[in-house]
């Protein structure tokens, strides 16, 4: 069964331009070799960290949309996670990722 999904990945900021955009488009292979497929990526900039990571304190962030079997999530966090530009990645179902992206409060009672 495949589903939705949606991967914030954090690529350290040391390089070019042209770097980060090769890193960024580099990105779509574990999701490729997982069987899935990338429908968008979307680069969010530069931003600064709220605590260091790795000694990094600042980072390139890339927000990626796409389809996947969901038996194969745990892979592909782990090929994200041996990409050594890869500082932190967060990969939510869709379904999870549709109230933060709307900016939905919870309802206060």
């Amino acid at each position: 069964m495949t589903r939705d999904y949606e991967a914030l990945v954090i690529l350290k900021t040391a390089g070019t331009e042209q770097e980060l955009a090769r890193q960024a488009a580099r990105l779509e292979e574990p999701i490729k070799k997982v069987g899935g497929s990338l429908k968008a990526s979307q680069s969010m900039g530069r931003r600064r960290l709220a605590f260091k990571i790795d000694r990094h304190s600042e980072g390139h962030y890339h927000l990626l949309r796409f389809q996947a079997p969901t038996d194969r999530m745990v892979e592909l966090e782990r090929l994200f996670k041996l990409n050594e530009a890869v500082v932190r990645v967060i990969i939510l179902s869709a379904d999870e990722a549709a109230p933060v992206a709307a900016g939905a409060a919870p309802a206060r009672g």
